[in-house]
């Protein structure tokens, strides 16, 4: 490690030239042969046009990581927000896509819910016994904040999370004790208890999402951080679901779509829940399809990565440049097979992402030129078969697409109208968000 303001001479770099390791690295890597023809992935023709959705939920989330001032070197916290915004769907659709509407016309069109939260970082500790140590303190704070409910007649979060995973303490999903000298493997508690171990360590059913095993008292737990605001962007848009199936007429699922900012997907030590999700949002769909009922519209929708990459690549011609290869309005379904050939190489025999997508991916260029890398849920056979290119493996597919094509906006490259206002609602402006966090600890 170099010493502050000491930069690399290059006086090591001339011996990389006869370095045996970096020409054997050279001769073993194998790379895409680009003179051979351009392959896409398998089309979707869809019927269009048909779309009755009325409102959307978009949901996003934001956060900030500052250093602050409590008495302690290296002190850190993470300022966090969560929206949730309903939108009037029928007069969006009057607004021009290029039009800078006046803020107030747009607030006039939502309905907002926001979940902000301090989580304490390395060398934060609070005033309770059990929180005299960072990482305890941050483990506290976690579970302290799954009370949370959006409606005071609806469950809250931790509730939300106890139902879906209610068969989690099988044996494989386990989580080791937080203290280090513990060595126990527990399963998800019921309730919040203690280890079995001598130091009879205080557990929180949150524990079993192992956020705090990214949580480092000598450096950064930003991974910690992002555990905790992933998950919880998660398991809200299945509490709102659970609400609508609990307290609405069934129907209203018909005119309701639900569109989360990012992949259909959850990443990390939390990555488990991602089958449960996937199982109640199943459920709920496969009651509302039997009871005749189009079931859930739940969009996904991806700002960058490599499936937008490729897309980039598939639509590009060397004489014309970008975005002049495929037709407007050209729907691409990226099987496990393909994605593993030509996005991201693989000689697995498993479902791409099966550890942690609930959904799959569509690349779609939309009736004005936008590109879209969405996901829509796996809800059925068809969807969980790696290689399936049946429309039926997409539900609502149709829906997706028209709202993809009405909402654009070309404020921004590639740009979604839902998710530039629930955007708007969560973003923490940087600046503000540390002034928020000095405030706060001085």
């Amino acid at each position: 490690m170099p010493y502050e303001n000491e930069y690399a001479s290059g006086e090591s770099l001339w011996r990389f030239l006869d370095n045996e390791s970096v020409r054997q690295f050279q001769g073993e890597i194998q790379t895409l042969n680009s003179s051979q023809p351009r392959v896409f992935p398998p089309r979707l023709e869809v019927q269009r046009g048909l779309s009755s959705i009325e409102q959307i939920i978009a949901i996003d989330g934001s956060d900030v990581v500052h250093r602050v001032q409590n008495g302690y070197p290296m002190a850190e916290a993470s300022l966090v927000n969560i929206a949730g915004v309903v939108i009037k769907v029928k007069e969006l659709y009057d607004i021009k896509s290029d039009e800078i509407t006046r803020p107030q016309k747009l607030r006039d069109l939502e309905t907002v819910k926001t979940m902000g939260t301090v989580l304490p970082g390395p060398n934060v500790i609070g005033t309770e016994r059990h929180e005299k140590e960072p990482k305890k303190y941050f483990r506290s704070t976690f579970r302290k904040e799954f009370d949370f409910r959006l409606d005071p007649d609806h469950e809250t979060l931790l509730e939300t999370f106890l139902y879906i995973t209610k068969d989690g303490r099988n044996p494989n999903v386990r989580f080791q004790c937080p203290i280090t000298e513990c060595d126990k493997h527990l399963t998800r508690p019921g309730e919040d208890g203690v280890c079995p171990c001598p130091e009879r360590e205080q557990i929180y059913i949150t524990d079993s999402l192992r956020a705090h095993e990214r949580f480092y008292d000598n450096m950064s737990s930003q991974q910690a951080f992002t555990a905790f605001r992933t998950v919880v962007e998660h398991l809200l848009m299945v509490n709102i679901l659970r609400y609508f199936y609990q307290k609405c007429d069934h129907s209203i699922f018909d005119n309701v779509g639900f569109v989360v900012d990012g992949p259909l997907a959850v990443f990390g030590m939390p990555a488990w829940v991602k089958d449960y999700i996937q199982q109640e949002i199943a459920r709920i769909h496969q009651d509302l399809v039997e009871e005749g009922l189009q079931g859930i519209f739940l969009l996904g929708i991806e700002k960058t990565g490599h499936f937008v990459a490729h897309l980039e690549e598939l639509d590009w011609l060397t004489v014309e440049g970008p975005r002049h290869h495929l037709e407007n309005g050209t729907v691409l379904v990226p099987t496990t097979e393909y994605i593993y050939r030509y996005i991201l190489p693989s000689d697995s025999d498993k479902t791409y992402g099966a550890a942690v997508n609930y959904g799959r991916k569509i690349l779609y260029k939309n009736k004005s030129g936008q590109h879209a890398v969405a996901m829509l849920p796996i809800v059925n056979e068809l969807g969980r078969a790696p290689n399936s290119v049946d429309i039926g493996a997409f539900p609502r597919l149709n829906d997706a697409l028209d709202i993809i094509d009405r909402l654009h906006t070309h404020l921004y490259k590639d740009g979604f109208a839902p998710l530039v206002r629930a955007h708007a609602h969560a973003a923490i402006p940087l600046r503000m968000g540390q002034r928020i966090l000095d405030s706060i600890f001085e």
